[in-house]
Protein backbone atom coordinates (compact mmCIF):
# COMPACT_ATOMS: atom_id res chain seq x y z
CA UNK A 1 0.00 0.00 0.00
CA UNK A 2 1.44 3.35 -1.03
CA UNK A 3 1.11 6.46 1.08
CA UNK A 4 -0.91 8.71 -1.26
CA UNK A 5 -4.08 8.54 -3.31
CA UNK A 6 -4.42 11.30 -5.91
CA UNK A 7 -8.03 12.53 -6.03
CA UNK A 8 -7.81 15.06 -8.83
CA UNK A 9 -10.03 18.08 -8.33
CA UNK A 10 -10.38 17.38 -4.61
CA UNK A 11 -11.72 20.50 -2.90
CA UNK A 12 -14.30 20.40 -0.11
CA UNK A 13 -14.38 24.22 -0.19
CA UNK A 14 -15.27 24.49 -3.89
CA UNK A 15 -17.71 27.29 -4.74
CA UNK A 16 -19.85 24.74 -6.55
CA UNK A 17 -21.30 22.73 -3.67
CA UNK A 18 -21.89 19.92 -6.14
CA UNK A 19 -18.16 19.66 -6.84
CA UNK A 20 -17.46 19.86 -3.11
CA UNK A 21 -19.96 17.03 -2.56
CA UNK A 22 -17.95 14.91 -5.00
CA UNK A 23 -14.87 15.37 -2.83
CA UNK A 24 -16.66 14.36 0.36
CA UNK A 25 -18.34 11.49 -1.45
CA UNK A 26 -15.16 10.26 -3.11
CA UNK A 27 -13.61 9.42 0.25
CA UNK A 28 -16.64 7.40 1.38
CA UNK A 29 -16.97 5.69 -2.01
CA UNK A 30 -13.33 4.66 -2.22
CA UNK A 31 -13.44 3.33 1.34
CA UNK A 32 -16.55 1.26 0.60
CA UNK A 33 -14.85 -0.19 -2.46
CA UNK A 34 -11.78 -1.12 -0.41
CA UNK A 35 -9.60 1.29 -2.38
CA UNK A 36 -8.78 3.81 0.36
CA UNK A 37 -7.39 2.76 3.70
CA UNK A 38 -6.89 4.42 7.07
CA UNK A 39 -3.42 5.94 7.16
CA UNK A 40 -3.32 6.85 3.49
CA UNK A 41 -3.37 10.53 2.60
CA UNK A 42 -5.03 12.44 -0.23
CA UNK A 43 -2.94 14.43 -2.64
CA UNK A 44 -3.13 16.44 -5.84
CA UNK A 45 -0.92 18.94 -7.60
CA UNK A 46 -1.14 22.64 -8.46
CA UNK A 47 1.10 23.67 -11.37
CA UNK A 48 2.47 27.21 -11.44
CA UNK A 49 4.43 29.28 -13.98
CA UNK A 50 6.14 32.05 -11.97
CA UNK A 51 9.21 30.65 -10.19
CA UNK A 52 10.09 33.90 -8.38
CA UNK A 53 6.71 34.33 -6.69
CA UNK A 54 7.15 33.05 -3.15
CA UNK A 55 3.48 32.23 -2.59
CA UNK A 56 3.56 29.75 -5.47
CA UNK A 57 5.68 27.42 -3.35
CA UNK A 58 3.18 27.21 -0.51
CA UNK A 59 1.88 23.69 0.17
CA UNK A 60 -1.75 23.71 1.22
CA UNK A 61 -2.72 21.12 3.79
CA UNK A 62 -5.93 20.49 5.69
CA UNK A 63 -7.67 17.82 7.72
CA UNK A 64 -11.03 16.64 6.43
CA UNK A 65 -13.43 14.70 8.64
CA UNK A 66 -15.58 12.22 6.74
CA UNK A 67 -17.66 9.55 8.48
CA UNK A 68 -15.85 10.27 11.75
CA UNK A 69 -12.44 9.59 10.22
CA UNK A 70 -9.91 12.39 9.74
CA UNK A 71 -8.02 12.43 6.45
CA UNK A 72 -5.01 14.56 5.59
CA UNK A 73 -5.17 16.34 2.26
CA UNK A 74 -2.16 17.91 0.53
CA UNK A 75 -2.14 20.22 -2.47
CA UNK A 76 1.43 20.29 -3.72
CA UNK A 77 2.78 23.18 -5.83
CA UNK A 78 4.79 22.07 -8.87
CA UNK A 79 6.70 24.22 -11.36
CA UNK A 80 5.01 23.71 -14.73
CA UNK A 81 8.26 22.61 -16.40
CA UNK A 82 8.21 19.46 -14.26
CA UNK A 83 4.67 18.79 -15.34
CA UNK A 84 5.60 19.37 -18.98
CA UNK A 85 8.57 17.00 -18.84
CA UNK A 86 6.43 14.33 -17.27
CA UNK A 87 3.48 14.82 -19.62
CA UNK A 88 5.54 15.05 -22.80
CA UNK A 89 8.39 12.62 -22.17
CA UNK A 90 7.57 10.70 -19.00
CA UNK A 91 10.60 12.28 -17.29
CA UNK A 92 10.40 12.60 -13.50
CA UNK A 93 13.04 14.63 -11.64
CA UNK A 94 13.66 12.33 -8.67
CA UNK A 95 15.39 15.01 -6.57
CA UNK A 96 12.32 17.32 -6.41
CA UNK A 97 9.36 17.08 -4.04
CA UNK A 98 7.09 16.25 -6.99
CA UNK A 99 9.49 13.54 -8.11
CA UNK A 100 9.63 11.98 -4.66
CA UNK A 101 5.89 12.11 -3.99
CA UNK A 102 4.77 10.83 -7.38
CA UNK A 103 6.48 7.53 -6.68
CA UNK A 104 4.33 7.11 -3.58
CA UNK A 105 0.95 7.47 -5.35
CA UNK A 106 -1.22 4.35 -5.39
CA UNK A 107 -3.54 5.58 -8.16
CA UNK A 108 -5.43 8.61 -9.47
CA UNK A 109 -9.16 8.77 -8.75
CA UNK A 110 -10.80 11.25 -11.13
CA UNK A 111 -14.37 12.56 -11.24
CA UNK A 112 -13.72 15.36 -13.77
CA UNK A 113 -16.33 17.52 -12.06
CA UNK A 114 -19.01 14.82 -12.21
CA UNK A 115 -20.12 15.75 -15.70
CA UNK A 116 -16.91 17.25 -17.08
CA UNK A 117 -15.84 14.19 -19.07
CA UNK A 118 -17.54 15.90 -21.98
CA UNK A 119 -16.93 18.91 -24.22
CA UNK A 120 -20.35 20.54 -23.74
CA UNK A 121 -18.69 23.21 -21.58
CA UNK A 122 -15.96 23.87 -24.15
CA UNK A 123 -12.68 22.34 -25.26
CA UNK A 124 -10.53 24.21 -22.77
CA UNK A 125 -12.41 23.03 -19.69
CA UNK A 126 -12.60 19.47 -21.02
CA UNK A 127 -8.84 19.26 -21.55
CA UNK A 128 -8.00 21.24 -18.40
CA UNK A 129 -9.86 18.84 -16.13
CA UNK A 130 -7.66 15.99 -17.35
CA UNK A 131 -4.30 17.70 -16.84
CA UNK A 132 -3.20 15.46 -13.96
CA UNK A 133 -4.46 12.38 -15.78
CA UNK A 134 -2.22 13.15 -18.77
CA UNK A 135 0.78 13.62 -16.47
CA UNK A 136 0.27 10.60 -14.21
CA UNK A 137 -0.57 8.40 -17.19
CA UNK A 138 2.92 8.97 -18.58
CA UNK A 139 4.54 7.43 -15.50
CA UNK A 140 2.16 4.49 -15.30
CA UNK A 141 0.06 5.50 -12.31
CA UNK A 142 -3.29 3.65 -12.56
CA UNK A 143 -6.48 5.62 -13.23
CA UNK A 144 -9.85 5.00 -11.62
CA UNK A 145 -12.70 6.95 -13.18
CA UNK A 146 -15.13 7.69 -10.38
CA UNK A 147 -18.92 7.57 -10.99
CA UNK A 148 -19.89 10.24 -13.50
CA UNK A 149 -21.72 10.89 -16.74
CA UNK A 150 -19.69 10.04 -19.83
CA UNK A 151 -20.11 12.43 -22.79
CA UNK A 152 -21.64 13.78 -24.88
CA UNK A 153 -18.87 14.82 -27.27
CA UNK A 154 -19.46 17.39 -29.98
CA UNK A 155 -16.01 17.03 -31.58
CA UNK A 156 -14.40 13.83 -32.81
CA UNK A 157 -10.96 14.95 -31.57
CA UNK A 158 -12.33 15.25 -28.03
CA UNK A 159 -14.04 11.88 -28.29
CA UNK A 160 -10.76 10.31 -29.43
CA UNK A 161 -8.97 11.76 -26.40
CA UNK A 162 -11.70 10.50 -24.08
CA UNK A 163 -11.55 7.03 -25.63
CA UNK A 164 -7.79 6.79 -25.13
CA UNK A 165 -8.16 7.76 -21.48
CA UNK A 166 -10.93 5.23 -20.90
CA UNK A 167 -8.88 2.48 -22.54
CA UNK A 168 -6.05 3.31 -20.13
CA UNK A 169 -8.29 3.39 -17.04
CA UNK A 170 -8.01 0.47 -14.64
CA UNK A 171 -11.64 0.94 -13.59
CA UNK A 172 -14.56 2.94 -15.02
CA UNK A 173 -17.60 3.72 -12.88
CA UNK A 174 -20.66 5.33 -14.47
CA UNK A 175 -23.59 6.91 -12.67
CA UNK A 176 -26.19 6.52 -15.44
CA UNK A 177 -26.95 4.74 -18.70
CA UNK A 178 -26.48 7.65 -21.08
CA UNK A 179 -23.30 6.33 -22.70
CA UNK A 180 -23.17 2.63 -21.91
CA UNK A 181 -24.27 1.56 -25.40
CA UNK A 182 -21.19 3.31 -26.79
CA UNK A 183 -18.96 1.82 -24.09
CA UNK A 184 -20.29 -1.62 -24.95
CA UNK A 185 -19.69 -1.05 -28.66
CA UNK A 186 -15.99 -0.31 -28.12
CA UNK A 187 -15.51 -3.13 -25.62
CA UNK A 188 -14.92 -1.05 -22.50
CA UNK A 189 -15.77 -2.63 -19.15
CA UNK A 190 -17.55 -0.45 -16.59
CA UNK A 191 -19.48 -0.68 -13.34
CA UNK A 192 -22.66 1.19 -12.46
CA UNK A 193 -22.69 3.19 -9.21
CA UNK A 194 -24.53 6.08 -7.64
CA UNK A 195 -23.24 9.61 -8.05
CA UNK A 196 -20.51 10.39 -5.52
CA UNK A 197 -22.69 12.95 -3.77
CA UNK A 198 -24.92 10.08 -2.60
CA UNK A 199 -22.16 9.05 -0.23
CA UNK A 200 -21.98 12.47 1.48
CA UNK A 201 -24.20 12.70 4.55
CA UNK A 202 -26.28 15.87 5.26
CA UNK A 203 -25.03 17.98 8.17
CA UNK A 204 -27.76 19.56 10.36
CA UNK A 205 -27.53 23.22 11.30
CA UNK A 206 -29.73 25.87 12.85
CA UNK A 207 -32.45 26.63 10.30
CA UNK A 208 -36.23 26.49 10.65
CA UNK A 209 -38.02 24.83 7.74
CA UNK A 210 -41.77 25.40 7.49
CA UNK A 211 -44.15 22.62 6.59
CA UNK A 212 -45.22 22.30 2.95
CA UNK A 213 -41.87 23.74 1.86
CA UNK A 214 -40.89 24.08 -1.80
CA UNK A 215 -37.19 24.37 -2.59
CA UNK A 216 -36.14 26.06 -5.81
CA UNK A 217 -32.52 26.06 -6.90
CA UNK A 218 -31.95 29.05 -9.21
CA UNK A 219 -28.96 28.51 -11.49
CA UNK A 220 -26.65 31.45 -12.12
CA UNK A 221 -25.55 29.74 -15.33
CA UNK A 222 -29.07 29.90 -16.78
CA UNK A 223 -30.23 33.10 -15.08
CA UNK A 224 -27.33 35.20 -16.35
CA UNK A 225 -27.61 33.58 -19.81
CA UNK A 226 -23.95 34.44 -20.45
CA UNK A 227 -22.11 31.23 -19.56
CA UNK A 228 -19.54 30.32 -22.20
CA UNK A 229 -20.78 27.85 -24.83
CA UNK A 230 -24.32 27.95 -23.38
CA UNK A 231 -24.94 31.67 -23.64
CA UNK A 232 -28.16 32.94 -25.22
CA UNK A 233 -30.11 29.73 -24.60
CA UNK A 234 -32.05 30.79 -21.50
CA UNK A 235 -33.88 34.02 -22.35
CA UNK A 236 -37.10 32.79 -20.69
CA UNK A 237 -35.49 31.24 -17.60
CA UNK A 238 -35.85 34.28 -15.27
CA UNK A 239 -39.55 34.50 -16.14
CA UNK A 240 -39.97 30.75 -15.59
CA UNK A 241 -38.41 31.02 -12.12
CA UNK A 242 -40.51 34.08 -11.28
CA UNK A 243 -43.72 32.34 -12.20
CA UNK A 244 -42.77 29.12 -10.44
CA UNK A 245 -42.15 31.04 -7.22
CA UNK A 246 -45.50 32.81 -7.47
CA UNK A 247 -47.31 29.62 -8.44
CA UNK A 248 -46.31 27.81 -5.26
CA UNK A 249 -46.40 30.89 -3.04
CA UNK A 250 -50.00 31.51 -4.05
CA UNK A 251 -50.84 27.90 -3.16
CA UNK A 252 -49.84 28.69 0.43
CA UNK A 253 -46.48 26.93 0.25
CA UNK A 254 -43.30 28.42 1.67
CA UNK A 255 -40.77 28.75 -1.15
CA UNK A 256 -37.05 28.49 -0.32
CA UNK A 257 -34.60 29.88 -2.86
CA UNK A 258 -31.53 27.69 -2.50
CA UNK A 259 -28.20 28.49 -4.19
CA UNK A 260 -25.93 25.54 -4.89
CA UNK A 261 -22.96 26.96 -6.78
CA UNK A 262 -21.78 30.32 -5.46
CA UNK A 263 -18.93 32.34 -4.00
CA UNK A 264 -19.95 34.89 -1.41
CA UNK A 265 -16.71 36.88 -1.53
CA UNK A 266 -15.97 36.77 -5.30
CA UNK A 267 -19.13 35.88 -7.20
CA UNK A 268 -18.90 35.02 -10.89
CA UNK A 269 -21.70 37.12 -12.36
CA UNK A 270 -22.12 34.63 -15.22
CA UNK A 271 -22.47 31.54 -13.05
CA UNK A 272 -23.32 32.36 -9.43
CA UNK A 273 -26.50 30.95 -7.90
CA UNK A 274 -26.46 33.36 -4.95
CA UNK A 275 -26.53 36.29 -7.37
CA UNK A 276 -29.33 34.62 -9.34
CA UNK A 277 -31.38 33.81 -6.22
CA UNK A 278 -31.04 37.39 -5.04
CA UNK A 279 -32.17 38.75 -8.40
CA UNK A 280 -35.16 36.41 -8.42
CA UNK A 281 -36.00 37.40 -4.83
CA UNK A 282 -35.63 41.13 -5.46
CA UNK A 283 -37.88 40.89 -8.53
CA UNK A 284 -40.81 39.75 -6.40
CA UNK A 285 -43.28 42.52 -5.54
CA UNK A 286 -44.80 40.29 -2.87
CA UNK A 287 -42.26 38.27 -0.91
CA UNK A 288 -44.79 36.63 1.39
CA UNK A 289 -43.90 32.98 2.04
CA UNK A 290 -40.57 33.28 0.21
CA UNK A 291 -37.29 32.59 2.04
CA UNK A 292 -33.93 33.38 0.44
CA UNK A 293 -31.27 31.08 1.93
CA UNK A 294 -28.56 33.72 1.94
CA UNK A 295 -25.90 31.75 3.83
CA UNK A 296 -22.35 30.69 3.04
CA UNK A 297 -22.85 26.96 3.65
CA UNK A 298 -20.58 23.98 3.20
CA UNK A 299 -21.89 21.27 0.90
CA UNK A 300 -23.27 18.89 3.60
CA UNK A 301 -25.30 21.76 5.06
CA UNK A 302 -26.81 22.71 1.70
CA UNK A 303 -27.77 19.06 1.31
CA UNK A 304 -29.43 19.23 4.74
CA UNK A 305 -31.61 22.18 3.69
CA UNK A 306 -32.66 20.39 0.52
CA UNK A 307 -33.35 17.18 2.47
CA UNK A 308 -35.95 19.06 4.55
CA UNK A 309 -38.03 20.22 1.57
CA UNK A 310 -41.44 18.74 0.82
CA UNK A 311 -40.78 19.20 -2.91
CA UNK A 312 -37.76 20.43 -4.84
CA UNK A 313 -37.17 22.03 -8.25
CA UNK A 314 -33.53 22.17 -9.31
CA UNK A 315 -31.51 23.42 -12.26
CA UNK A 316 -28.09 22.36 -10.95
CA UNK A 317 -27.68 18.61 -11.38
CA UNK A 318 -26.07 18.13 -7.98
CA UNK A 319 -28.75 20.15 -6.25
CA UNK A 320 -31.16 17.61 -7.72
CA UNK A 321 -28.92 14.78 -6.53
CA UNK A 322 -29.17 16.17 -2.99
CA UNK A 323 -32.95 15.73 -3.25
CA UNK A 324 -32.79 12.35 -4.99
CA UNK A 325 -30.47 10.80 -2.43
CA UNK A 326 -32.49 12.10 0.55
CA UNK A 327 -35.81 10.91 -0.94
CA UNK A 328 -37.27 14.36 -1.57
CA UNK A 329 -39.83 14.45 -4.43
CA UNK A 330 -38.51 16.68 -7.21
CA UNK A 331 -38.61 18.02 -10.75
CA UNK A 332 -35.52 18.93 -12.78
CA UNK A 333 -35.13 21.95 -15.07
CA UNK A 334 -32.57 20.45 -17.43
CA UNK A 335 -30.05 21.99 -19.82
CA UNK A 336 -28.27 18.71 -20.72
CA UNK A 337 -29.21 15.10 -21.38
CA UNK A 338 -27.40 14.17 -18.19
CA UNK A 339 -30.52 15.14 -16.20
CA UNK A 340 -32.83 12.59 -17.79
CA UNK A 341 -30.25 9.84 -17.49
CA UNK A 342 -29.53 10.61 -13.85
CA UNK A 343 -33.22 10.80 -12.94
CA UNK A 344 -34.15 7.59 -14.77
CA UNK A 345 -31.16 5.80 -13.25
CA UNK A 346 -32.84 6.45 -9.90
CA UNK A 347 -36.29 5.33 -11.04
CA UNK A 348 -37.63 8.83 -11.71
CA UNK A 349 -39.33 9.10 -15.09
CA UNK A 350 -40.97 12.16 -16.67
CA UNK A 351 -39.50 14.39 -13.96
CA UNK A 352 -37.41 16.69 -16.15
CA UNK A 353 -37.92 19.22 -18.92
CA UNK A 354 -35.31 20.78 -21.18
CA UNK A 355 -35.19 24.56 -20.73
CA UNK A 356 -32.75 25.39 -23.53
CA UNK A 357 -34.29 27.90 -25.94
CA UNK A 358 -37.79 27.74 -24.46
CA UNK A 359 -40.18 30.62 -25.22
CA UNK A 360 -42.31 32.56 -22.75
CA UNK A 361 -45.44 30.99 -24.19
CA UNK A 362 -44.13 27.55 -23.14
CA UNK A 363 -43.82 28.48 -19.48
CA UNK A 364 -47.41 27.69 -18.52
CA UNK A 365 -47.01 24.19 -19.95
CA UNK A 366 -43.80 23.63 -17.97
CA UNK A 367 -45.42 24.79 -14.74
CA UNK A 368 -48.33 22.46 -15.44
CA UNK A 369 -45.89 19.55 -15.71
CA UNK A 370 -44.21 20.54 -12.44
CA UNK A 371 -47.58 20.87 -10.74
CA UNK A 372 -48.66 17.42 -11.98
CA UNK A 373 -45.58 15.81 -10.41
CA UNK A 374 -46.13 17.84 -7.22
CA UNK A 375 -49.73 16.64 -6.97
CA UNK A 376 -48.60 13.03 -7.33
CA UNK A 377 -46.58 13.41 -4.13
CA UNK A 378 -49.45 14.66 -1.98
Amino acid sequence: MKKYVNISGFNVKHSNRGNAALSYGAISFLRQKGLLHTGQEIINFRFFRHPFKKSNYYEYQEKVNVDNVTWIYHQIPVFFIEGFLCKKFGIVLSFTRFGRMIKQIEYEAADYGGDGFSDIYGDRLFIGRMNQTFILWKVGIPLIMLPQTIGPFKKKDNYDIALRIMRYAKKIYVRDNRYIEKLDSVGLAYERAKDLSAYMLPQPWNININSNSIGINVSGLAYSNRFQNLEGQFDAYPELIHRLINHFRQKGCTVYLIPHSYNCSKPNENNDDMVACRMAYDRLKDKTNVVFVDEDLISPRVKYVISKMSFFIGTRMHANFAAIFTNVPLFGLAYSYKFQGAFEENGLFNRTVMINNIKNEEIDGIIARVEKVYQQQL
